[in-house]
């Protein structure tokens, strides 16, 4: 038995009684075994429990799960040094850097039955000695079912505002180097939203929601794209063109203005590029390839295969 294998077998109980969750009596000892020596495996395992989970409550119980496991494992695993492309089709992973300056962001979702989300994550960074560090983000609780989302307000990993991130792109500024996420947020059954992100880390200090998006009208500290469920929106990374360009977004009917429900894409497009430290807002831009699909695993059809 490795070393991971006996990690697992000792905190299994701890966690499940600390989740409330009582522990599957159908598996066998090899069954357990097997997926002790499979971490990843048995992550995705335990996303597949919260997916198609039946209830709120075993929802709830299964992603209490799934964060604790979350932590655990990547406490006693290198993330650089495990594969993880299968467990990139059920959570969002975005990582980049060299050595010390590594950093790698996992996210994922619950959707509840009045089909507003919650979300889970962690952040893995390095020290100056390349000893990898995990910090779990905490989903805003006292805000958890928002209707809306503050551009201006920074965050930190206890009090994170919640998203799925398909992105991540890196910048200087000055000598330290500044984040920007891409990432999706179901918001509730009307609406849905597209981030741009910002943050900073150092070590485990990490802070969301720096002043480098320039939207015309000042600084904010994240860009967010609301829209109707029903439809999707563009929000991507483009490298021949450097910009992040995304749909522009208008109200279905005139009168509609303002209630965000009603929006999509009026397939015209804007964009941002960096320009002297932020983000600069450029609108209307002639976008020749209109076939911007998005490079992520929606949650919506993991909904739909779980629930149909």
């Amino acid at each position: 038995m490795n070393i991971i294998s006996r990690f697992f077998l000792a905190m299994l109980p701890l966690v499940v009684a600390a989740s409330g969750i009582a522990q599957d009596n159908t598996r066998t000892a090899e069954e357990i075994q097997e997926r002790l020596d499979d971490p990843i495996g048995y992550l995705m395992d335990l996303h597949d429990r919260l997916v198609q989970a039946k209830n709120d409550k075993t929802r709830r119980q299964a992603h209490n799960l799934l964060k604790a496991e979350m932590f655990a494992t990547f406490d006693q695993i290198d993330f650089w040094d495990t594969p993880t492309d299968s467990l990139a089709q059920r959570i969002g992973i975005v990582s980049s850097g060299d050595d010390e300056d590594r950093i790698a962001i996992l996210t994922w979702n619950v959707e509840y039955e009045d089909r507003t989300n919650e979300y889970g994550g962690i952040i893995l960074t390095r020290t100056n000695a390349n000893v990898q560090v995990v910090t779990p983000l905490t989903f805003k609780a006292s805000n958890a079912r928002r209707n809306t989302l503050d551009s201006k307000a920074r965050f930190t990993p206890k009090n994170w505002p919640g998203a799925i991130y398909y992105d991540i792109l890196v910048q200087n500024q000055g000598n330290r180097p500044v984040y920007t996420l891409l990432g999706w947020d179901g918001a509730d059954g009307l609406r849905n939203r597209k981030i741009i992100e910002t943050m900073s880390a150092n070590g485990s200090r990490i802070k969301f929601g720096i002043p480098i998006i320039d939207i015309g009208r000042g600084s904010v500290k994240r860009h967010i794209l609301e829209y109707s469920d029903a439809v999707s929106t563009t929000l991507k990374w483009r490298e021949d063109m450097g910009m992040i360009v995304m749909d522009h977004l208008s109200p279905s009917d005139p009168a509609m203005k303002g209630f965000t429900a009603y929006y999509g894409p009026d397939f015209t497009y804007d964009g941002f590029y960096w320009h002297r430290n932020h983000w600069v807002l450029k609108e209307d831009i002639e976008v020749r390839d209109t076939e911007l699909k998005a490079p992520w695993n929606n949650p919506k059809n993991w909904r739909r295969r779980s629930r149909n």
